[in-house]
């Protein structure tokens, strides 16, 4: 009985975690393994990593201009905050992480803007981007918008919301 009721507790704790992590009990983390979309691959490390709770991988795009990462969350959310936290273990690649917009929209040709973050992240930086009141959306995107050609490269990205 006993394994049960801890491997019940740290469930429990888990989801806590997931589902709260200081936001109102309503949010949650409504991108937690959706499909990912990069604008282009750099193997291994695929888009799915951004999305999979663990901290310690990453989703990398090729060098190129304006790099990005779109998440299908699969239907319309209330979109409230967008975490996007930089990699942990690499401290020369904040040009991997900077001048990112981030997007929400109903449709890919619809998105609006949630936030812009302009500086270089630092390594395992949690970036936070508060959405406007009201936004609305099914994509997330995640784009590098200034500088030379660079590898956009994420460990996670968070997007706190509740159903519509």
């Amino acid at each position: 009985m006993m394994p049960f009721v801890s491997v019940w507790l740290m469930l429990a704790c888990l989801w806590q975690i997931q589902s709260s992590q200081g936001h109102p009990s309503d949010l949650h983390n409504v991108a937690y393994n959706k499909k990912v979309t990069l604008s282009s691959e750099y193997p291994p490390h695929i888009g799915s990593k951004a999305v999979n709770g663990l901290f310690d991988d990453l989703a990398h795009t090729d060098r190129e201009r304006s790099p990005w990462l779109r998440i299908d969350l699969g239907r319309n959310y209330h979109i409230h905050e967008i975490e996007v936290f930089a990699r942990r273990h690499c401290h020369d690649c904040g040009q991997q992480l900077h001048n990112i917009d981030v997007k929400v929209g109903k449709t890919k040709d619809s998105m609006r803007m949630c936030g812009h973050y302009s500086a270089s992240a630092r390594p395992g930086e949690q970036i936070p981007i508060w959405c406007p009141s009201g936004m609305v959306g099914r994509y997330v995107q995640v784009q590098i918008v200034r500088g030379e050609a660079s590898y956009l490269s994420v460990a996670e990205v968070i997007v706190w919301g509740k159903r519509k």
